[in-house]
């Protein structure tokens, strides 16, 4: 009985233990695949997450590239105008509206399949007559706008940007040089003075005299309050890591050639920059802009008290077109701001206020211009900031004037022999070509590249061709409405390939016929205070002894004077110009940098100087939590 009892106990103990691991191991089961189940839920919800992360980059990207599309139309659409008024153009797209979509459901490819669209909008936000600035808003969309979209299809995925852009008018950076010519500069003499900075668009070429170019510091802006000056943004050009005054010197576009004997700073290596890219000259086709700003500013120009043009001269009946002034030390020339005159202007004597006039044609100076109430000093004492500001503050409020040419400027007697055999001599030398025949780089004499060898790659190939290389307008300008009034599909487009002075129009050889006055001085022909009886010859107001000229002086055209005698040639001021046809028989010749136009769009001449569209302002670039561009179906 006993053994058969501990049997039995035995064998239901073995059952037990049995059973136990079968629930042990159901548990385990239904714990495994509860975890499995988990981790599959999980990875999908990972695997979805990832999904949505790609396809948010994607449209992000989208977004971004409609944002690029965005801002390249806007610069071609400131190309259309050329030079001549580059504003125009992009005001002009917010005529109708101050809201656009010129670019709606852009489809993006790759190759044969469609990886996602983007929609643009533009908005004009600020609008002055120097400037506008606009939002750029895209969005881009997976797997297609919604305006593509089928009734039953949605938009998976998308994305928005925004970015404010400024385009802005401002002096163009020709005005930071005492001297600056858009050709090779031809420092021929041991007696040249620029007392500033020196700049070519091409070649700067010293030939071994022993000119001098001190150079000049230069400076983001400048600020008066009324009582003191002061710079801001020290420009350290020569890299040595000082703001001590001893920047500035020469810049070429080209190489710099010659200048080992060269005085000042810009006899020093480190004050030499080559192949420092061109500048471009402001574009005077186009007068509409300064004569705005002209009646904006109520300017006008005085003699003994009789107005002799208020803010544009020829735009009334009974005007001439043409200006003739001549002041005295009792009456002089009296300025207040900027004038137009629509025809040509004939200037000499003492000049006093502050302002500049603007010719539709030539400039002729047939005598020296001289400030009744000149800077204390042509110049600083020396280079400091401290001694800058201290000059521009007690000479912020002295004579000012900008003479600014859309032709050429002639300054002396240019009806003179001697005068026309040696400027015209120069005209047609093979060393200052004015032909717009300069190719791709608008600069003569650098067909042979910066190698300096014909047959090579980097030749101009379009110079000396024979051919005016410029852009045209298409039929694809035409459906974005980027030409403007008067322009048709097939026009050049001024200020592009060869059209060097931006009127749209070919230019050959300058001679002395494009500088011969044609119109008799007569009151006929000229307003101002030309005398009743007329000037019987130019000769008898003229002199090739004109050695003064207190002004900033500015043509995208010849600058022309011959001057003689036993006085230094003087500019106080700039001289700016395309081609430059001076040629002294005096002891020395100067170019002294007039220091108030430092600062740019803050310097004392702001207002009055010819100016050039800056690169656009990038303002913002930030992501938005709204569609700005939804349309048919809401994402």
């Amino acid at each position: 009985m006993c053994e058969h009892a501990t049997t039995i106990e035995r064998a239901n103990q073995r059952h037990g233990r049995r059973g136990t691991a079968l629930v042990s191991s159901l548990i385990v089961f239904i714990g495994i695949a509860g975890l499995l189940y988990a981790s599959a839920a999980v990875a999908h919800v990972e695997v979805k997450d990832s999904r949505h992360a790609v396809d948010d980059v994607r449209t992000a990207e989208l977004a971004n590239a409609g944002i690029e599309r965005g801002l390249l139309l806007l610069r071609q659409t400131a190309a259309s105008a050329g030079t001549q008024n580059p504003l125009g153009p992009l005001t002009g797209l917010f005529a109708a509206s101050p809201t656009i979509t010129p670019i709606s459901a852009q489809a993006v490819m790759d190759g044969a399949s469609k990886v996602g669209a983007y929609t643009v909008s533009l908005t004009t936000l600020e609008q002055t007559t120097s400037s506008i600035t606009i939002a750029i808003q895209a969005t881009g969309y997976l797997p297609d706008a919604p305006a593509n979209l089928g009734p039953n299809e949605q938009v998976k995925s998308w994305r928005a940007v925004q970015t404010n852009v400024r385009y802005q008018l401002a002096p163009s950076k020709v005005f930071d040089y005492g001297y600056f010519i858009n050709n090779w500069g031809w420092f021929y003499g041991d007696t040249i003075y620029c007392n500033g900075n020196a700049r070519s668009n091409g070649q700067f070429d010293a030939a071994g005299y022993q000119p001098t170019v001190t150079g000049q510091p230069l400076f983001d802006a400048s600020a008066f309050n009324g009582t003191s000056v002061t710079l801001s943004g020290y420009a350290d050009d020569n890299n040595d890591g000082l703001s001590d005054g001893g920047d500035g010197g020469v810049f070429a576009g080209w190489d710099i050639i010659g200048a080992q004997n060269m005085h000042g700073n810009g006899g020093k290596a480190s004050n030499q920059h080559e192949f420092d890219g061109p500048i471009t000259m402001p574009n005077l086709s186009d007068l509409s802009n300064y004569e705005s700003a002209a009646k904006a500013q109520n300017a006008s120009i005085q003699i003994a008290g009789t107005t002799m043009a208020n803010a544009v001269y020829g735009d009334e009946p009974g005007e001439k077109q043409n200006l003739y002034l001549v002041g005295t030390a009792l009456n002089p020339i009296v300025l207040n701001g900027p004038v137009v005159v629509r025809g040509d202007l004939v200037i000499s004597g003492y000049v006093t206020g502050q302002g500049a006039i603007y010719s539709g044609g030539n400039v002729y100076v047939p005598n020296s211009v001289i400030y009744k109430d000149p800077p204390t000093t042509a110049r600083p004492a020396d280079n400091s900031q401290a001694t800058t500001e201290a000059w521009m503050t007690a000479n912020w409020n002295k004579d000012f004037m900008g003479l600014f040419a859309k032709e050429n400027i002639v300054v002396g007697d240019c009806t003179d022999p001697t005068w026309q055999a040696y400027v015209g001599w120069w005209m047609g030398s093979s060393m200052n070509k004015s032909k717009e025949d300069a190719g791709e780089d608008g600069i003569p004499n650098t067909k042979a590249g910066k190698d300096g060898i014909l047959g090579t790659v980097d030749d101009d190939l379009l110079e000396d061709d024979g051919v005016f290389t410029v852009d045209h307008y298409t039929s694809d300008d035409a459906d974005l409405g980027l030409i403007p009034a008067g322009k048709s599909v097939g026009d050049a487009i001024p200020g592009t390939g060869e059209d060097i002075d931006g009127d749209g129009v070919f230019d050959d050889t300058s001679t002395l016929a494009n500088v011969t006055l044609a119109k008799a001085l007569n009151t006929t022909n000229f307003g101002g205070n030309m005398p009743v009886a007329g000037i019987p010859s130019y000769n008898s107001i003229a002199s090739v002894y004109a050695n003064r000229l207190d002004a900033v002086l500015y043509t995208n055209h010849s600058f022309c004077w011959l001057v003689l005698g036993g006085a230094d040639a003087l500019i106080n001021g700039a001289l700016v110009s395309r081609n430059e046809n001076i040629i002294y028989g005096t002891p020395a010749m100067q170019a002294n940098y007039d220091c108030r136009l430092i600062g740019g769009n803050t310097g004392k001449a702001a207002s009055m100087l010819p100016q050039t569209l800056q690169q656009p302002e990038i303002l913002r670039w930030t992501s938005l939590d709204f569609d700005p561009n939804r349309h048919l179906v809401t994402p």
